[in-house]
């Protein structure tokens, strides 16, 4: 994508999210609202890459170009996985690399 496009992009993918916060809170399941939390994480981290210049929509594992991350940002993410998955994945700040949690398998 250019830069217009992703604008665009991120414009529709925080509306998105909203859309889906307020349906989650309307179904009651907390974990589920935790989904929210995610999703606005990751537009803050492909907002914080636009502004670098960085075209966040090429980044992931498929390409082998990873998002970048501010170190605390993993923190509130592993905080998330936390609540909905009990611990099954962390997100390291050093790497970005996901590992198992002790105790999970």
């Amino acid at each position: 994508m250019d830069a217009t496009e992703r604008e665009t992009a991120l414009k529709r993918m925080s509306d998105t999210a909203d859309a889906f916060y307020r349906d989650a809170v309307s179904i009651g399941n907390h974990p589920f609202i935790e989904f929210a939390g995610l999703m606005n994480e990751y537009i803050l981290a492909c907002r914080r890459a636009h502004a670098e210049g960085i075209d966040f929509t090429q980044c992931n594992r498929h390409t082998g170009n990873p998002l970048p991350l501010h170190p605390t940002m993993s923190d509130y993410i592993n905080e998330k996985l936390e609540c909905i998955f009990s611990g099954a994945k962390i997100l390291q700040a050093d790497s970005g690399e996901q590992t198992e949690a002790a105790g999970s398998h």
